[in-house]
């Protein structure tokens, strides 16, 4: 009787040892996958998610204690420090940058009359990163999208003069954009670059058209209402500070009827035009004043980076990055009572998934032939800027980097029977999703909402920008329990919860499902950290070449 049940358990122990030890049989045995529990998700969101934590606001001692929880858990797995000088940190200095309303203003004015724009109503600023008293006047012209994208025969600026000008555009990159090339272009750093390569001093984005159907102006409005940040480089610069842009504006729908009074094409034509995915430009009837005064004082907070050493002797020389941000928004403006922005889903529930397939792997018998960085980032919610400053100053050279995986926000709200991988369809690790999506037998869909552009709004951009091929899983639309419209969920959510304090631990949580996407996590990981070959690019795909098109 002893001696049966003793082979039992050797067998049971060989089983996620064979899988390791054979590089052709990548995927994870389910008794590794069942070490991935609900109630330890649960239990890392309870304690992350907690209002003592106070919205771990990015430079705050509520997202340091959320760090200390986070490198005490690398630490009690016998993860190995990826910080700098021994530690699990790596500090990232910041500007932080705060607006100054009173003295700030925007101005529209003809021939012979000013228009003064209602602050909070016709438009928003945030504060300049450069300056802390600074203004701009010129002409304006409208440049659509404010897109170059020769790769795409699309040029908004094709024979416009805005050099020593102000230029205004659009949100948002043509619709007829494949999903991530659009994400890519809608990026303000990206829009603001190809401004300054074209001569402009002043930037303004309308918010208009899709976008304000989707998130009203309102909530731009307390979204710049919170100071905004900035990484500094070595010499104190900022992080994609461009000083050509003296001062820039953010327009609601009737501050751009301002600018568009007197102008060849109504408002309405050119949101038309742009809908239609056509380039344009033209001059605006009116010029503009933008003056914008700005308070700066520094900020620091730290990345928490852990490493599991790889088993085999050259692979383990590669890195597959498991990456999600612990910040949120910290305690804002209140909203039925409540002010502090726990960020429960967004992001607390990422972090939670991280350190739940860390403690897997770090048990494992064997651990997987490439090395795996476990990297929870700070300042995501200020512009990525925590990814991003590990990306220009990694504590592991870039070039072996093989891979990333971005976790923001697990799947809470439904069972999904289909997932969505954002930006694998760029690299091989397509493949990959699709040997794991046939393991949970779900579906593997496109981005269903290409308009939201996902891609450049989580931390794996930092990493796409760098030359690596990376993917951000989220569920899709299809709910297991036919009962539930999982499009309507998703974006009553996004309406209701998304950046407020709602996005608690007393909202209805699916802990079932979110344990089933941490395991597609994991298991795409161990299968990229398995495989012969490294993830690699497409042949010829825009993001392989993406150094060539940041501007």
């Amino acid at each position: 009787m002893l001696k049966r049940w003793s082979l039992v358990v050797m067998l049971l122990l060989i089983v996620p040892v064979v899988a390791q030890n054979n590089p052709d049989s990548t995927l994870p045995a389910d008794s590794v996958l069942e070490r991935i529990r609900p109630e330890t998700i649960r239990a890392h969101m309870n304690f992350l998610a907690d209002d003592l934590l106070e919205g771990r606001g990015t430079g705050t001692r509520g997202y340091q204690l959320a760090a200390n929880y986070v490198r005490t858990q690398f630490e009690a797995m016998g993860l190995k420090p990826a910080g700098l000088d021994g530690s699990y940190y790596q500090k990232v200095p910041f500007r932080r940058i705060s607006l100054l309303p009173q003295g700030s203003s925007v101005s529209v004015k003809n021939t012979s009359q000013e228009q003064k724009l209602i602050y909070e109503t016709d438009f928003v600023l945030r504060g300049d990163p450069l300056r802390t008293d600074t203004t701009v006047t010129g002409p304006v012209v409208f440049v659509g999208f404010g897109v170059t994208a020769p790769q795409f025969g699309y040029d908004d600026y094709s024979g416009a003069d805005v050099k020593g000008k102000i230029v205004a555009m659009l949100y948002g990159a043509p619709a007829k954009f494949p999903s991530a090339p659009r994400a890519h272009y809608s990026a303000g750093r990206i829009k603001i670059a190809n401004a300054v390569a074209h001569g402009a001093v002043g930037y303004v984005l309308i918010w208009a058209g899709q976008v304000e159907e989707r998130i009203p102006f309102s909530r731009v409005v307390r979204f710049y209402r919170e100071q905004s940040l900035r990484w500094l480089d070595k010499n104190g610069a900022p992080n994609d500070a461009q000083p050509q842009i003296r001062a820039s504006a953010t327009l609601s729908k009737t501050g751009a009827a301002y600018l568009f009074d007197g102008a060849p094409k109504t408002f309405a034509e050119a949101l038309d035009i742009s809908a239609q995915g056509k380039p344009q430009s033209f001059a605006l009837a009116r010029t503009m004043t933008i003056h914008v005064v700005s308070q700066h004082t520094p900020a620091e907070s730290p990345n928490i980076a852990a490493v599991l050493p790889g088993s085999d002797p050259q692979l383990k020389n590669e890195f597959i990055v498991y990456s999600a941000h612990a910040d949120h928004l910290g305690i804002g403006e209140a909203i039925d009572g409540d002010n502090i922005y726990n960020g429960a889903l967004d992001n607390a529930s990422g972090t939670a998934a991280v350190l739940t397939l860390a403690h897997v792997f770090s048990e494992l018998p064997k651990a997987p032939r490439r090395s795996i960085l476990f990297l929870i980032v700070t300042g995501e919610e200020e512009g990525l800027l925590g990814s991003d400053y590990y990306a220009h100053n990694p504590t592991i050279p870039m070039a072996q980097i093989a891979a990333n995986i971005n976790i923001d926000g697990v799947s809470l709200l439904y069972d999904f029977r289909d997932i969505v991988p954002l930006g694998a369809e760029h690299s091989s690790i397509a493949a990959a999703v699709d040997q794991v999506a046939q393991r949970f037998a779900v579906e593997v869909s496109p981005d269903p909402l290409p308009e939201e552009v996902f891609f450049i709004r989580s931390d794996q951009y930092s990493f796409v920008r760098q030359g690596v091929p990376a993917v951000d899983i989220i569920e899709g639309f299809k709910a297991v329990d036919p009962k539930i419209n999982g499009r309507d969920t998703s974006l009553e959510w996004e309406r209701t919860l998304y950046h407020t304090p709602k996005d608690d631990m007393q909202q209805p949580l699916n802990f079932e499902a979110a344990t089933k996407l941490t395991r597609v996590d994991f298991a795409l990981g161990y299968v990229l950290a398995q495989q012969n070959q490294r993830p690699s690019w497409n042949q010829g795909d825009f993001f392989s070449q993406i150094s060539k098109f940041e501007k």
